[in-house]
């Protein structure tokens, strides 16, 4: 059952990032754009200033490309933490564990950027395979010491 839900959750997350990737550049565009609104709205409830079209469009200048690196950086951390859940299920030892679930993420990432290429307006970058390596390592080093702390706290009070 738990290798099911696992399974289950790892493909659909895999199909989050596929739509995402999926959608061409206006698309994206769009999403991102979203994302930044919502963050404009809680600064001016939070600060009580309203921001004027000159001071909104510096600031969408400025969030678009982080908003967009951390989108990556999250989906790829979330993805290395599920892929990490099933290599432990076959009591792999763990180094091997995190190097498995860590080369998974990389190609993942690099079909993804390739996938991009088909896209319309959209581009393959390699930076992005670099940012969401970065996303799935810290994902998995995350999981595999708070799993690894976990077991060894049970094995000490055995």
């Amino acid at each position: 059952m738990k290798k099911r839900i696992i399974y289950t959750l790892l493909i659909l997350w895999m199909s989050l990032i596929f739509f995402f990737s999926n959608q061409p550049a206006i698309a994206s565009d769009k999403v991102s754009g979203g994302v930044i609104e919502k963050i404009v709205n809680i600064i001016e409830i939070i600060s009580n200033h309203k921001f004027n079209d000159n001071e909104l469009e510096i600031i969408f200048k400025y969030l678009i490309f982080p908003i967009r690196k951390l989108a990556h950086f999250i989906l790829y951390f979330i993805l290395g933490i599920l892929f990490y859940n099933i290599i432990r299920l076959y009591s792999i030892d763990n180094r091997k564990t995190l190097i498995i679930s860590l080369l998974f993420c990389i190609i993942y990432a690099c079909s993804d950027e390739i996938h991009q290429l088909f896209i319309s307006g959209r581009s393959g970058e390699l930076r992005d395979v670099f940012i969401d390596t970065l996303g799935s390592l810290l994902g998995i080093l995350i999981v595999s010491k708070i799993i690894n702390r976990k077991y060894k706290d049970l094995n000490d009070k055995v």
